[in-house]
């Protein structure tokens, strides 16, 4: 789908070119570059579906404030990158839909409405992650996705 290592190849050899650098510190190089890429991959393609549904900012809200968590926690995984960006969009998408309906139920101050409400969700969601139901929610998810070819 996206050859992330061969754009990081790329990218740092362009990077250190001319300089004297050993292996070690060169692939440490092209890893971080490739985990950026997939995440800024997986930030436009999430937030480009909430824009479809008017949820961008409940969207980001809650995907930084799962990931504030998930840097000190880590996180459950699914097998490949494609089945992770499908999770990912679908969960952000819907957790931000289901923020958005919580806060229209109550009659709430902007701030609580657009911040507070996505931050909690965002942070019980990679919460849950960390537990056994969630890890195995994930897993379940992926198996399903590997069945039906994503």
């Amino acid at each position: 789908m996206f050859n992330f290592e061969g754009v990081a190849h790329h990218l740092t050899n362009r990077m250190v070119k001319g300089e004297e650098m050993d292996a070690v510190h060169k692939a440490k190089i092209e890893y971080g570059l490739a985990l950026l890429l997939g995440v800024i991959i997986e930030l436009i393609l999430t937030v480009g579906v909430s824009a479809i549904f008017g949820t961008i900012v409940y969207t980001l809200v809650i995907m930084f404030s799962a990931l504030a968590l998930r840097v000190f926690t880590g996180g459950s995984h699914c097998s490949s990158y494609r089945r992770c960006l499908v999770f990912s969009m679908a969960f952000f998408t819907g957790l931000s839909l289901a923020a958005r309906w919580i806060a229209s139920q109550i009659n709430v101050y902007p701030l609580i409405e657009v911040i507070l409400i996505p931050a909690n969700i965002g942070i019980f969601f990679q919460a849950f992650m960390q537990t056994a139901i969630g890890k195995n929610f994930v897993l379940a998810s992926d198996k399903l996705m590997q069945k039906i070819g994503i």
